[in-house]
């Protein structure tokens, strides 16, 4: 009888596993249709194109037998270890329903390992391709190597994942240091038997690691209050990522005093225009649209100054613009929910206006930082100015022409 109830709760568990599994997924597909919308496809499309481009031609300058392309590789091998954690897919009210299924908890762990395995793997072995032409220029990289390479990069990725799963554990929770100490250092020490010696030792170290892994953290017991924190954390990451591209309720910005941002304030406002100041302080003060606007500013900025063609440079700074005058234009509604700001005695043409000049005073910053950038490491003059150009007619279409339009609409 025992022993049915224990088939049954491991049947139980293996159902709920998928079921959360499928739901997962779908919340995720959910997420990449926003992210991969047409706009941001036709970027990445440009933007992927000039940083391949870049790194074509960057590996032409490169001095085979260099002493630091075989660290690099080694720090690029470990940074690729990183990517891909261990997802539960635990909920915080489980610590009291699943609570009886000591059995069938464990069932559900090695379906949520194997999950994590998969996806681990796919995204590490991914990446670490990447440096296969930057090892080609130093290394004789025969198939072999290739392949004891990738070996090595499987075993190491999976006691990575091993060292993982321990941290949710009561047996090694308290150890989280040094587990955590493990999952860089033990990547770094198959990194350096890989490109140092061989990818040959590289793969036979990483499989003697995973095994000792393995044997030495096999007992293991749910600690649920780490898995719970664990996944919490991972998902809060997930979400930060989709955040940068589309509202997602489950991340909420942070408010706090910024000092020095009153003069900025003060330059974004128009004297005596209420709409105006609430524009430029929620602004400044949100930290969701802020944010992602800084950081789009910035990987423009570096995507630009490294693109060796100027053409592409000109290109690059009217595709950040573009993607940067959309993120923002949305903030158009950002006080449509507030009740208040219903009763000012201020039409809606001149909330408009508002913003418009808003908007031409935080693009035109924006857009000069990119245009600065559009120098490249060259000191390219000519690219600069057209970029310019081309920035002043991007602007004036986003800002008078297009931006009306979508307000009318």
């Amino acid at each position: 009888m025992t022993s049915i109830y224990a088939w049954q709760g491991m049947s139980v568990m293996n159902s709920l596993f998928k079921n959360r599994r499928q739901r997962h997924l779908l919340q995720l597909t959910k997420y990449w249709r926003l992210v991969f919308n047409d706009q941001f496809t036709i970027a990445l499309f440009f933007m992927f194109g000039a940083l391949a481009y870049t790194y074509a031609q960057w590996l032409k300058t490169l001095t085979p037998g260099a002493w630091w392309i075989r660290w690099l590789l080694i720090i690029w091998f470990v940074l690729v270890m990183q990517v891909g954690r261990m997802a539960t897919l635990i909920k915080p009210a489980d610590p009291v329903f699943l609570l009886p299924q000591a059995d069938g908890i464990k069932k559900y762990l090695n379906q949520a390992f194997l999950y994590s395995t998969v996806l681990g793997e796919l995204m590490s072995l991914g990446l670490l391709t990447i440096e296969l032409p930057i090892a080609m220029v130093d290394v004789k990289m025969s198939a072999a190597n290739i392949l004891a390479l990738f070996i090595a990069g499987f075993f190491a990725k999976l006691s990575w994942l091993v060292l993982a799963k321990a941290r949710l554990s009561l047996q090694w929770s308290r150890h989280q240091k040094l587990l955590r100490a493990g999952q860089w250092l033990l990547p770094l020490l198959i990194g350096i038997m890989s490109w140092l010696l061989s990818p040959l030792w590289g793969s036979v170290v990483s499989l003697l690691i995973w095994l000792a892994v393995s044997i030495g953290l096999k007992k293991q017991d749910l600690d649920w209050r780490a898995a719970v924190d664990g996944e919490q954390h991972r998902m809060y990451d997930v979400y930060r990522f989709f955040n940068l591209f589309t509202d997602v309720p489950s991340v909420k910005g942070g408010i706090k005093r910024r000092a020095w941002a009153q003069g900025l304030i003060k330059w974004l406002t128009i004297p005596n225009h209420a709409w105006s100041y609430l524009y430029a302080r929620g602004f400044i003060r949100d930290t969701e649209t802020s944010g992602l606007v800084v950081r789009l500013t910035i990987v423009g900025m570096l995507i630009i100054f490294f693109v060796p063609l100027g053409w592409l440079r000109c290109i690059l700074v009217l595709l950040f613009i573009y993607l940067i005058a959309m993120q923002l234009m949305t903030f158009v509604d950002h006080y449509q929910n507030n009740v208040f700001t219903h009763l000012y005695p201020i039409d809606q043409v001149t909330q408009l206006t508002d913003f418009q000049v808003f908007l031409k005073k935080v693009m035109g910053s924006l857009s000069l930082l990119l245009i600065l950038a559009a120098l490249g490491r060259s000191l390219d003059w000519l690219s600069m100015l057209s970029s310019l150009a081309l920035a002043v007619l991007g602007l004036y279409w986003l800002i008078n022409i297009y931006f009306k339009k979508k307000m009318q609409k």
